[in-house]
């Protein structure tokens, strides 16, 4: 039996993910390079889909004893099915706002694989996926060994947002600067809203412009320390955003952070917001605040407190206003911070919680194998 993870992603060619360090660029992709070791303990080979390839040409590899992990969609996937490999599990960590094309065709796409882990495939998405693909999903986002030390809590910062700035506007938009390249991504938007359903539908479900709003009212009082690719340039956003927070964010953006759980474990609190609301939609940012031992302000998933236990997080959906948010984090005592902090890691210690480890669900794709 041989693995070939294939994706269309460049930087996953060439067996790169082999190397741990190379992992942490890429978010969520950690669990193949523990694939890679865990997997060759139970005699089974791990290549990239172009590696895999080549092993077929130079007749290495058998393309029947191939198990194909496609990554949505991929290139080298299809030509390895059409030699006889077998179509084995496809995966999607993006919401559909990022990857509509696939959401849009992702029952045609699941239906030739015998598993399917992801957003994409999760019950009342793109329509009906068959039992056989309904499994347990937990998006992977951690190293065992990434686990930090809880601070002190009274030697900690208020709060802190890490997020990159990846704004999806619903309407077509006057940017702060007229330039070429954003022309461009406005066509493009335009043009994705006529073709896709699946776009059109996610954008309605947006939450760039709530997390607008509790940047702007945090970092104007001066209780935000913002990090992250983007927010250098406002004038790429919408006229009226790039005002509103151009003042607001001046002296709050850090720029980028090196070690998100590092950082955000020097803040008692992390504003955790989805990039839409989708049911099951959970990303590595609440995990993050598990792993960092910091209390997440949470908003995304409509059901998430069947995804997590509800003691673990703070619902931003029980607020009515920002002034109601920061006058809970401004009364909250370290008893019951610690105590929400230490449920998300007693979470992270149960069969589901576990999956979210790179190692985790490593241990389960290989399991899944063994199974046909």
């Amino acid at each position: 039996m041989h693995f070939a993870f294939c994706s269309d992603i460049e930087e996953f060619n060439k067996d790169q993910l082999r190397d741990k360090q190379w992992s942490y660029r890429f978010p969520g992709s950690g669990w193949i390079t523990c694939l890679y070791r865990m997997a060759a303990e139970s005699g089974i080979n791990v290549a990239s889909g172009d590696v895999a390839l080549a092993n077929i040409a130079s007749k290495k590899w058998n393309a029947k004893d191939v198990y194909v992990i496609q990554d949505m969609t991929s290139t080298d996937a299809a030509k390895l099915l059409d030699l006889g490999a077998m179509p084995f599990l496809i995966t999607c960590f993006e919401a559909p706002l990022y990857a509509p094309f696939f959401y849009d065709s992702v029952v045609q796409i699941a239906d030739r694989f015998k598993f399917n882990l992801g957003f994409g495939f999760l019950n009342g998405q793109g329509g009906a996926i068959g039992e056989k693909t309904r499994l347990q999903f937990r998006f992977p986002s951690f190293y065992f060994d990434d686990m930090q030390e809880v601070r002190s809590w009274k030697d900690r910062k208020k709060l802190v947002l890490v997020a990159a700035n990846k704004y999806r506007a619903k309407n077509l938009f006057i940017p702060g600067r007229l330039s070429l390249i954003n022309v461009l991504r406005q066509v493009k938007s335009a043009s994705w809203q006529f073709i896709s359903p699946a776009y059109r539908k996610s954008l309605a479900a947006s939450l760039h412009d709530r997390r607008f709003e509790a940047i702007e009212y945090f970092a104007s009082k001066k209780e935000l320390d913002l990090y992250g690719a983007g927010w250098g340039d406002l004038d790429e956003l919408p006229m009226v955003w790039g005002n509103r927070l151009r003042d607001a964010v001046k002296d709050q953006y850090l720029g980028r952070c090196e070690n998100k759980l590092e950082t955000i474990s020097g803040y008692r609190f992390s504003i955790c917001f989805e990039n839409m609301v989708l049911p099951g939609y959970m990303t590595e940012k609440m995990v993050d605040c598990f792993v960092a031992g910091t209390v997440p302000l949470y908003l995304g998933a409509p059901d998430i407190e069947t995804l997590v236990p509800v003691e673990s997080f703070v619902d931003m959906r029980n607020f009515n206003s920002y002034n109601q948010v920061d006058n809970y984090m401004n009364s909250a005592n370290e008893h019951d911070a610690i105590r929400m902090i230490r449920a998300g890691r007693d979470y992270l210690r149960t069969e589901a919680g576990m999956l979210h480890s790179y190692e985790g669900f490593a241990r389960n794709v290989i399991r899944l194998a063994k199974t046909c």
